[in-house]
């Protein structure tokens, strides 16, 4: 009888120590999350401003020209917070991921018309003002993301 008693009252310890363990897990989910979000926005708005400077300058580094090979690191930038944000599915319901989402849409947009205009080959003030406006709205969703973050609850 003793043995059934002490197991009956370890029963509710034991689930009181789960749930413990369950909250603090997830409360480091959530702040993984915050912080990959985060990184990723950051990333995205970096290699904007880069991309844009290119643009501005027609993709001149010194006296050559920016080569294809060097344009991948912003096609890389946009695959790795693409694979980011597939591997949140839990999280499409807050708004920092919803405006992520559009972050990415902005930036993959800006990243291939940044690209055509360089194998243009010959500079263009109309298309140039149209990326200088696309490269705004990536950093405009970059923000909202940033302002969503410290918005939302953990």
């Amino acid at each position: 009888m003793k043995s059934i008693q002490r197991a009956g009252l370890r029963r509710p310890v034991f689930f009181l120590a789960l749930a413990i363990a369950v909250i603090a897990g997830s409360g480091c989910y959530s702040s993984d999350y915050r912080r990959s979000m985060a990184a990723n926005v950051s990333l995205l708005s970096d290699m904007s401003d880069k991309l844009a400077d290119y643009c501005r300058t027609f993709f001149k580094l010194d006296d050559r020209q920016l080569s294809s090979e060097e344009m991948g690191e912003f096609y890389y930038a946009f695959n790795k917070a693409n694979a980011f944000s597939s591997s949140t599915p839990r999280e499409v319901s807050r708004p920092s991921h919803r405006d992520f989402v559009k972050l990415l849409n902005a930036y993959e947009k800006f990243a291939h018309a940044a690209d055509e205009y360089r194998l243009n080959g010959k500079p263009d003030p109309a298309i140039l003002a149209s990326l200088m406006s696309q490269h705004a709205q990536v950093r405009h969703f970059a923000g909202k993301v940033t302002e969503d973050l410290r918005n939302e609850p953990d």
